[in-house]
């Protein structure tokens, strides 16, 4: 058993979407009956123009499912929709990908990724003398690129757990992002450190103290997130959410909640007004 990586360029109505729109990132999950999009755009202009694109598709759906936009979304300069549409069967030019997959015995779990042109897939294969079928075929309707294969050692269940990006690094601002990529590109988190905080603040132009802060709370952002995960992921007895350590009276689900909220209820008054709007 084994997870791979790749990604697919092919005609088809998701994909030229993201072609047209190369800076956003579409999440798509499909039931075959309707596609769900989750759109991350990369500015306003970006944000309006994928409105628009999506209106007219939704627009020529009549008589297949109703299509339609189901919310729009501004928060701390991400500009986020959700449509529902279903597109993959537009028209005799479109090619799909789903047959090839289920040929050749892959389990494919979603979202299906688009970004740049390019779809992102994440499978499960079960012989490794279906991955040369699966990569022939899918070559014939699309340039193929494999990006990674592992082998799964202990079982889909854990290494196939779905977890949403957004629900890791929606919190985090552009400076925390930004700080957190560098750090980790330039060998910060390695053991032992490649650069120092002092280094990396001078390239960013920063005192070390403000790029120590932006580290820190994209640190403790991410932890947070990830926390509800590692209790489930977790074996040992005794550690879950209900276990209270000899530090603390509350137990750990209710101090993960209180700083989770108190992350949220901490963005600054403006911005919670003019963004977080939900049509």
């Amino acid at each position: 058993m084994f997870e791979l990586f790749l990604r697919i360029q092919h005609k088809c109505p998701n994909n030229d979407l993201s072609r047209k729109f190369p800076g956003a990132r579409i999440s798509v999950w499909c039931n075959s009956g309707a596609d769900i999009l989750e759109i991350e755009a990369d500015g306003l202009e970006s944000f309006e123009g994928l409105q628009r694109e999506l209106a007219g598709q939704c627009s020529r759906l009549e008589g297949r499912v109703r299509g339609r936009i189901i919310s729009k979304t501004y928060c701390q300069d991400r500009f986020q929709l959700v449509a529902r549409t279903c597109m993959c069967t537009r028209g005799e030019e479109t090619t799909s990908t789903g047959p090839i997959i289920e040929r050749y015995n892959f389990m494919e779990v979603p979202p299906t990724l688009l970004m740049g042109g390019w779809e992102h897939y994440r499978l499960v294969g079960f012989d490794d003398a279906d991955m040369k079928g699966l990569l022939r075929d899918l070559d014939k309707i699309g340039p193929t690129e494999v990006l990674h294969k592992k082998s799964l050692h202990e079982g889909v269940t854990d290494d196939t757990f779905l977890l949403s990006l957004s629900s890791l690094f929606g919190q985090l601002t552009e400076k925390q992002m930004k700080s957190l990529v560098t750090a980790v590109e330039n060998g910060y988190y390695e053991v032992p450190k490649r650069v120092t905080a002092d280094d990396l603040a001078k390239r960013a132009g920063q005192p070390r103290s403000t790029f120590e802060e932006h580290i820190r709370k994209a640190e403790s952002k991410v932890v947070l997130a990830m926390a509800p995960y590692m209790m489930m992921y977790a074996r040992g007895p005794g550690v879950h959410f209900n276990a209270v350590t000899r530090d603390a009276r509350a137990t750990v689900g209710a101090r993960l909640m209180k700083q989770i909220a108190v992350q949220v209820s901490g963005q600054p008054k403006g911005l919670e007004r003019r963004g977080r709007m939900t049509y």
